[in-house]
């Protein structure tokens, strides 16, 4: 199968409408469109006419008019044009106008021709949908996070193993591309909010605190699972062990599910380069299960950790502070950062006269020594998993070619049983034939199949008083017969 190429399709420079000084209204409506067409909180009633489309798009800029960027940039000619054509408009519906056409230009969204509705339409093109959706994601960092990936994952693998539903597979697959991405959007939440109390200017401690609790509810709300119920640690292991399992299923059954992968998902089968389909997904879960736990997981750790004593210390300095009460180095901290840049330069150069010794010693360079850079503590990864054995795989070879053999539909049942009631007018349930293995079958399931299957067919059961038995086993009668 030929690789299908993003760019195959675009005939002009498709991102050309998110640069320039208009760049942020540009982003702005394309995230906009695509939550209120495609987004989780889509209306799917939405006819996207003419109308309806300049209305969202006016309304995003409305919203969003301080993004543009009045001060020249060095730009293309080209863009240039662009932003001034973009600058010369009167009001916001023109500046809609005007982007619409941009984005259409530019290969983001196309009109089209609606047959339902007997209009002119508008939609996003193959390619722009992508880019907006991936524009979407980036306003939403943690909305991934809540599909719970790694117990999907472990789900979705135990149903195939119930099932044998390729399609469970495939959703198992799904799930564990996320994983890893998962735990790193929490580790980026922590060091995000790290970076935004550092770059704040507190007035009291008070305030500080109220700072810490936010990010520990942020915390509970986002990625506390996954260091309690979701923690790699208590799934990765079963989730290795369920692979292997799935490794050691019947080789025929294995051969049916990677024809059916291959049907469905032409994608994987071109991402396995002739590797068996099965086999290609184990083995990526196990990969990104182990490096999860290996490097991602300790990595979370280490944010929490930080989290809490960065947030310990700044609160600390700042009632050390309030305490001291006027402080000389917070007095020269507000006078410097008022200062311009020569007046600062300036005022560096006196302090450092003041600070700086009169006399330096110098190291002798024969004393410093190397030392060796201490290893990264690694998480233990090795799972204890034995891999089953020639004599297990007979056995569950055997005992898959046993419940083929032994099991009987329910429809088969009941298409039996109409046949002896058509025949006889009714039949109790210990006259039934019982010659063979199928019979047997038949009469020990004929209750069950015909009190599920009312809706399929017209025949009753009664329970009558008497016990008694077939020479094969002994149990309540039962008739059948048909319902009036």
């Amino acid at each position: 199968m030929a690789t299908e190429r993003f760019f195959s399709r675009v005939k002009h420079d498709i991102f050309r409408p998110f640069t320039g000084r208009h760049r942020g209204i540009a982003f702005e409506v394309t995230v906009d469109l695509y939550d209120r067409v495609l987004g989780v909180a889509a209306d799917y009633d939405l006819v996207l006419n003419r109308e309806r489309l300049s209305d969202i798009v006016g309304t995003a800029i409305a919203k969003n008019r301080d993004l543009i960027v009045r001060a020249p940039e060095p730009i293309a000619l080209e863009q240039a044009g662009e932003d001034e054509e973009l600058d010369q408009t009167h009001d916001d519906r023109e500046y809609a106008r005007k982007l619409i056409v941009r984005l259409t230009h530019y290969g983001v969204i196309e009109s089209y021709s609606d047959a339902t509705h007997l209009t002119v339409l508008w939609r996003f093109t193959i390619e722009g949908k992508r880019i907006a959706k991936m524009f979407s994601e980036t306003r939403r960092r943690t909305s991934g996070g809540r599909q719970r990936s790694i117990r999907a994952c472990r789900t979705a693998l135990e149903s195939f193993l119930r099932d044998k539903n390729h399609e469970y597979l495939v959703d198992a697959y799904e799930y564990s591309t996320s994983i890893f991405e998962d735990v790193c959007q929490v580790a980026d939440m922590f060091n995000e909010h790290q970076r935004h109390l550092l770059t704040r200017i507190y007035t009291g401690s008070k305030e500080a605190i109220n700072d810490y609790f936010q990010g520990v509810d942020d915390f509970q709300r986002r990625g506390e699972r996954y260091l309690t119920s979701d923690n790699i640690h208590n799934h990765a292991t079963e989730i290795i062990r369920l692979t292997l399992q799935i490794e050691a299923m019947n080789p025929d059954d294995l051969k049916t599910i990677d024809k059916n992968i291959a049907l469905d998902n032409p994608g994987i089968e071109e991402d396995s380069n002739g590797a068996a389909l099965h086999a290609f997904i184990t083995e990526r879960i196990r990969e990104i299960v182990r490096s999860t736990r290996r490097t991602k997981h300790e990595e979370l750790t280490q944010a929490v950790g930080q989290f809490t004593s960065r947030f310990t210390n700044l609160i600390m300095r700042i009632i050390r502070l309030q305490t001291a009460g006027r402080n000389p180095f917070l007095d020269f901290a507000v006078l410097f950062r008022g200062l311009g840049e020569q007046e600062r330069q300036a005022l560096t150069r006196e302090v450092l006269r003041g600070i700086l010794p009169l006399r330096l010693d110098l190291i002798d360079p024969r004393k410093i020594a190397l030392t060796e850079r201490a290893g990264r503590r690694e998480t233990p990864i090795d799972a204890n998993i034995e891999a089953p054995t020639r004599e297990e795989r007979l056995r569950a070879f055997v005992k898959s070619a046993l419940e083929e053999a032994f099991a009987i539909s329910s429809k088969d049942v009941v298409n039996r049983l109409e046949a002896l009631v058509a025949e006889h007018g009714f039949i109790d349930l210990l006259d039934l034939p019982v010659e063979d293995a199928r019979s047997l079958l038949l009469a020990l399931c004929a209750v069950e199949s015909v009190r599920g299957e009312t809706d399929a067919t017209k025949l009753g059961v009664v329970h009558r008083s008497e016990r008694r038995g077939n020479g094969v086993f002994e149990a309540d009668d039962f008739r059948f017969s048909q319902r009036a």
